[in-house]
Formats: structure tokens, sequence, C-alpha cells
């Protein structure tokens, strides 16, 4: 709203003005009504106006007088002068004051109407193209006219909101950068663009929280082009100086909070958000690099499936996705070995992938896609030692379970006969040796750690199914039972 000085020494003038811009002119408030020139100085001095309606002829100073000193103090100001008086002179005058309207008396509803309606129009085109110059600069921490932007915003407080339309483009640098004022649409916001033409920051003129997430709502269904949009509000109307804080900490929450395939309203709180960084497990990974390595493309296929639906089933964020993928493809590389420049080729592609994924099953399929079938970037079979290396750690990561050795041979896709070699060359011993030193070890920890434990429970733990044999196999091992064991008896 604009702010409007009213002064006039005829009591019934200043009421008929006043009325007129309270019922027809819901643009403009009166900050004050005085009889007097000098008393209107004194309102100029003390606060910033945007129109001065006065009356030519007053007691003490005159309505041309007045405008006079008023430009100086505020240049910018626009003057409305009613006057009695035709002649040319007077009219000359008012020119001469920078005054915007000469109206005679008698003034008509519809012609005070039409006037005001003519200023508006004057102070909005200004009122954007000072915006344009102050805005980015307010919101970038950059420096800018403080006296010109106490005019211009201080007067109110406004709404904020931060909406990405699509996903996050994560090689964006994490701090805004210089932007531009936009052109609001219907008038509802002033609009910043961010770092790229998905991220918008809104200012909203609304005196209401109700009318302000209404016109969003609208905004973002109209604006965005892109699947999903995340959007961060402000609750409660602040100065235009918290500007710079929000973004910074919107931009945070984006950073952290922005889901594929997901719409999102996110109400500002302020404080600082945590990333809790999300990772996959290294027995996930070997097994991956398992089926990788043995050429078991539909267990490769099936693992990014299921990646991808228990991220879309937990909400993921973008962000954690993008560490995890990044580990899939780090880890693949640390076992496949491509050239440095393909590598980085590739995490680009993944890069570019994220942003424009319109769900985590689309994002997975399209990186199945490039790893596997348009470039046979990570076909390379493991040695033998690397196959061995890689038996050892599927048995210390899984001793507790039913293994065999053609269950590991079935992972591997190698035969039993060639396992046996790998364990003899490189292990210098056989492969039950080597499952059964793994399980007794753990058991006598976990006897160790918790001596209360039942000896079922442990042996279930090291992969038995019952004691009795567990305890054998421990005496054979230890040359203990695990109760002499565990508590130094001799046999």
């Amino acid at each position: 709203m604009y702010r409007v000085l009213i002064a006039d020494d005829e009591m019934p003038a200043l009421r008929y003005t006043r009325n007129i811009i309270q019922q027809f002119c819901s643009q403009f408030q009166i900050v004050d009504a005085v009889i007097s020139g000098e008393a209107a100085l004194k309102v100029l001095q003390a606060q910033a106006i945007d129109l001065l309606i006065t009356d030519i002829s007053m007691h003490g100073m005159s309505g041309i007088e007045l405008a006079q000193s008023a430009k100086k103090l505020q240049p910018d100001l626009h003057i409305v002068i009613i006057s009695g008086y035709g002649e040319f002179e007077y009219a000359q005058g008012a020119i001469q004051a920078g005054v915007d309207e000469y109206v005679l008396k008698p003034v008509s509803i519809t012609k005070m109407t039409s006037i005001l309606q003519s200023i508006q129009e004057k102070l909005d085109s200004e009122y954007l193209e000072q915006a344009a110059s102050l805005l980015p600069a307010i919101a970038c921490h950059q420096p800018y006219d403080e006296a010109a932007a106490t005019r211009l915003f201080a007067r109110r407080d406004w709404y904020f909101a931060y909406v990405l339309l699509g996903n996050l483009n994560l090689r964006l640098p994490k701090k805004l950068g210089v932007t531009r004022l936009l052109t609001p649409p219907q008038d509802h916001f002033l609009i910043l663009s961010g770092r790229d033409e998905e991220e918008r920051i809104l200012i909203s003129k609304d005196d209401h929280v109700e009318n302000f997430l209404m016109n969003l709502s609208v905004f973002v269904t109209q604006a965005s082009t892109q699947a999903t949009w995340t959007m961060v509000y402000m609750p409660t109307a602040q100065p235009m100086e918290y500007l710079p804080s929000f973004i910074e900490q919107s931009m945070e929450i984006i950073y952290q909070k922005t889901v594929i395939g997901k719409h999102q309203i996110l109400k500002y709180s302020g404080g600082s958000v945590r990333e809790e960084r999300l990772t996959l497990s290294a027995a996930t990974l070997r097994q991956l690099g398992y089926f990788v390595s043995t050429g078991k493309k539909h267990l490769v296929k099936d693992f990014f499936i299921s990646q991808a639906v228990q991220w879309e089933n937990g909400q993921v964020p973008q962000r954690q996705v993008w560490h995890m993928v990044h580990q899939i493809i780090h880890h693949l590389a640390t076992v496949h070995q491509p050239t440095n420049s393909r590598l980085t080729d590739i995490l680009l592609e993944i890069d570019e992938l994220i942003h424009c994924a319109a769900s985590y099953g689309d994002l997975m399929a399209s990186i199945y896609s490039l790893l596997f079938d348009s470039d046979t970037t990570f076909d390379r079979k493991m040695t033998a030692q690397e196959l061995y290396d890689c038996a050892v750690q599927y048995i210390e990561d899984n001793y507790a379970q039913p293994l065999s050795m053609q269950s590991i041979c079935d992972e591997m896709g190698i035969s039993q006969t060639y396992l046996s070699r790998l364990f003899r060359k490189y292990g210098n011993t056989t492969f039950n040796t080597y499952l059964t030193r793994c399980r007794m070890d753990a058991a006598i920890r976990i006897l160790q750690e918790k001596p209360n434990m039942l000896l079922r429970e442990v042996a279930a733990c090291v992969g038995y199914e019952g004691s009795s044999y567990f305890s054998k196999v421990f005496h054979q091992y230890t040359g203990k039972t695990p109760s002499q064991y565990f508590s130094g008896e001799e046999e």
C-alpha cells in the first residue's frame, strides 16, 4: 500500500478527500491528515510518504510553498494540489514546484479516483524500477542504497518463499550469486530468479499468510514445467532485511530435503539443517561387485531396482541418493579401473541423470543403461587373486548364514574345483577350514563379550543350527568345550 498525507485547513474538504481514498482507493493508506503546511512538513521530516494531497490556499504556508519544501525533503514524492483558483499563474507555480496534478474545485469522486489511479500506476512503475536494482543486491549481501531500501521496503513486513522447480542441480554452487527481478504475475509477488531458471525467490505483498499460500499454489501450478517442485515458505511476515538470511537457510533446506519425484511444501522454522549422510554398506557394495564381475547382469539390474524401491519408499532426499550413487560408481571403479577421463565423464553424466530424473526408478534404470548397456565400462573380469579376496570377504560377511562352497560358487559364477584351487593357492588352506576358522573366532569373541549367552544362541550367531554340533566343532578347533574355554579349565 502507498502512503498518503493530506493537508487542508478546511475540515469538510479534508474529510471529503479522506473518505474518497478510504472507500475507493484500497492501494493507498492515509498516514496522517493535517490542517497546515507546517504540520505536513513535520510529518514529511519524520517518515517516507508516497503521495501528498494539499489545498493550494491555507493559513500560513501555501500549498505551492509546501510542495516546494516537500520536494526538497523527498524528491520522489508525488503531489496533487486542489485549488479554487483557475488563473494560469497558480497552475504555473504548481508545475514549477514539481506537482503531478493541479485540480480545480469542486473535485468529483470520479475525478479524484482517476487521478489516484494515475498516481498509483506511476508509483508501481517506479517501485519496480527501483526494486529491480535493489532486491538482487539485498538478496545477495551486496552493497545497496539503504535509504532507498528503507523508503521502498521498510514500511511493511513481507512473506518470502523459495521455490525449486524440478530437481536440484547439485553442480551449482551453494551460494546464490547475482540474480534479477522478474515481472510479478498478477501483482501478487516480486520474483527473483535463482541460480538457474529452475529456482525462484518470491516476495509477497499479501497481508495474510492464507492469501500468500493460495497465491503460491497458483504460482507453482502455472510456473512448473517439471514433474515436481519443492517449496520453502516463511509462515510469518518479516522485514526485507531478513531476506538474505531466509535465502541462505532455504537453500540449505532445499539442498538437504529435496526428494526426486515428490512435491514438497516445507515450512521455514529458522535454525540450521544438519545433514545425516546415508551410505551403502561395504557388504552391499561387494555384493554388487560380485554380480558385475561374474557377469550376472540380471542380478545387477535387480540390485538397481531394489535400491530405487528402497529410496522411493523411504523418501530418501536427492542429496543422499547422490552420495550413494557416487559410492556405487567409485566402488565399481576401484574394482574395474576405468580410465580417469572415462570415470570423470561417467560422474558428470550421472549428475545430469540425477538432475533430470522423474523418479528413483527412472534414475536407476538410466544409470544401469549408462553403465552396462551403452558402453561396457565395468565389464573387466576379476583376476584369480581378486576372486579369492572376494570369496574370503564374502565368508567374513556372511559366516552366520548357512554357507556352503556351492552357494559361494553360485554367487561368484565359478566352479567348486576352481574355488578349491584358489583357497589352496592364495590361502594355503581349504574352503571348509577357512569357514570353520571364521565361525570359531567369531564364537570366541561372542563368549568373551557375552558370557551369559546360551550356547544355542551362540551357535545360531555363527551359522550352526544346533548347540551339539557347534560344541563338537568348537572342541576340535580349540581342544576345549565352550564352557572349559571360557572358564580356563583344562580338559
